[in-house]
């Protein structure tokens, strides 16, 4: 039996090290919905160290990807330019690297804690909910859409995204939004616990 040459086996790695990721990528991604959904109010705790594994997931996929375009392009754009699935696959990372820091950024501050307009606090983050899952669910669209490039071509597989988007974002905004809302309401506990960390500083300024 001939030795796989070194390439192939490279190969072989990457792709297998973006399989996993795209596993611990799912596994975070429903972690972080966990976090958010089921407790009465958002576990903070536990919807960190579900962003810090979709965090290292997403690098992991972009290390293995630009690896595995590496070894079966070697960069040159005239041969990714012929690609279209590798192009909107490469749109859609983009995507979810961008709205990924929107999220770290604006939207996981809002569900730290009550707010006193929960519906208007919860537009954001359902907003770039739906934009995330959209994308990720693209993503593994594409992993498995080989046979469609060459009828979809480029701007076929980025029309379909954005159908996808439309129709999350949608979902997210009319559905999700509601429930985020009901998680960042000020309850009577809030109050009170508001009122007592004010006290003690209040008798001081007595």
């Amino acid at each position: 039996m001939e030795l796989l040459e070194t390439s192939a086996l490279l190969r072989l790695f990457a792709l297998y090290t973006h399989v996993l990721a795209c596993f611990a990528a799912a596994a975070g991604v429903v972690l972080g919905d966990v976090a958010i959904f089921m407790p009465k109010r958002v576990d903070r705790l536990l919807l960190q160290k579900s962003t810090r594994v979709v965090s290292w997931a997403l690098l992991a996929l972009w290390i293995s990807g630009l690896g595995l375009i590496g070894i079966d392009t070697g960069f040159d754009p005239a041969v990714m330019l012929d690609k279209p699935k590798l192009l909107a696959k490469l749109s859609v990372v983009l995507v979810l690297t961008l709205n990924g820091w929107a999220l770290h950024r604006w939207a996981f501050p809002l569900l730290a804690s009550p707010q006193e307009e929960p519906q208007k606090a919860a537009g954001l983050p359902a907003l770039l909910g739906g934009i995330s899952s959209a994308s990720w669910l693209f993503a593994a669209f594409l992993g498995v859409a080989k046979p469609l490039a060459i009828v979809l071509l480029y701007p076929g597989f980025m029309g379909l995204y954005g159908v996808t988007l439309l129709v999350a974002v949608g979902a997210a905004l009319s559905l999700g939004r509601q429930r985020l809302a009901r998680q960042l309401l000020v309850s009577d506990d809030d109050t009170i616990y508001s009122v007592l960390q004010d006290e003690p500083r209040g008798i001081q300024a007595t």
